[in-house]
């Protein structure tokens, strides 16, 4: 049975399904999806009801946007585009980009490479709002996702004084304007960060890990009844050892009001497993 419709506050008017996918591994160098593999999991998720696909300008070195750009070409009205900008890569990163199918070769057969591109990538990237760099991701974006438009950008993980600053609201609010986006928002790492974001009354969406939010609910929710929206992420975070508590993960995030839980995986089994455990959250029909 399809997914019910979240609405993710009126300040964007975006509804989507319960569960989206995050879609972080797609074309990534370690134990991503990539190719035919990957197409036939965004596919498998648009197929099973799955209307909200969530990826940023960096994923796979903007291989995730492509892949997502072809899977939807036909069904574009169909799905709500999520992604993001404000990290930037390394210069190493970037020429790392430029040979990147004999590197994920290489990392699959040498374990210290492995370790060293995992090590690496676990180290803070820089972070970039300024509203220059924003326009030029916005418009490379674009390009990537084959489209016209993107339903929800999300400034990514920028810290709390970014967002007091608020260096790029304007040119968020004109690209809205022109119709290049739909509404924007924040993607928060930590509970700083959130207090901060919540000030902002243009920022539509707000996407936050399932672990801050859970010390957050109220305030979270009162801000939902304000208009604003909410996707929860990471919400397998610590509990992936059994069904039962990913059921239960489940279940927590879409306790909030106008929240969708945001389901990273490579695997069409397990976004088939969250989805049951969503539809007996929500008493739907198997």
């Amino acid at each position: 049975m399809t997914l019910p419709l979240i609405s993710l506050g009126h300040r964007g008017g975006l509804r989507a399904s319960a569960v989206g996918l995050g879609c972080s591994r797609l074309g990534s160098t370690l134990g991503g999806c990539t190719g035919p593999d990957a197409l036939r999991l965004l596919r498998h998720a648009l197929d099973s009801g799955v209307t909200l696909l969530d990826t940023a300008n960096i994923y796979g070195q903007g291989e995730s946007e492509r892949l997502i750009g072809e899977a939807v070409r036909g069904r574009r009205d169909d799905v709500v585009l999520v992604t993001k900008a404000g990290q930037r890569f390394t210069p190493a990163q970037r020429a790392a980009s430029l040979v990147k199918a004999p590197l994920r070769f290489l990392a699959g057969h040498v374990p210290a490479l492995r370790r060293a591109i995992a090590g690496r990538r676990a180290g803070l990237l820089p972070r970039d709002v300024s509203p220059e760099h924003l326009r030029a991701s916005i418009e490379a974006s674009l390009r990537r996702l084959r489209t016209d438009r993107i339903d929800l950008f999300l400034l990514h993980s920028p810290s709390a004084a970014m967002v007091r600053e608020g260096a790029a609201f304007t040119m968020l609010d004109a690209q809205v304007k022109a119709g290049k986006l739909r509404a924007w928002g924040i993607s928060c790492d930590d509970a700083e960060t959130v207090e901060a974001a919540l000030r902002v009354p243009s920022a539509a969406v707000l996407q936050v890990p399932l672990a801050v939010a859970r010390a957050m609910h109220p305030a979270l929710d009162h801000a939902a009844a304000q208009g604003a929206g909410l996707m929860l992420r990471e919400i397998f975070a610590g509990q992936a050892a059994s069904a039962a508590a990913r059921a239960q993960a489940i279940a927590e995030a879409l306790g909030h009001r106008n929240a969708i839980a945001l389901v990273g995986t490579t695997s069409p089994a397990h976004l088939d497993e969250a989805l049951r455990h969503a539809r007996q959250t929500l008493e739907l029909p198997a």
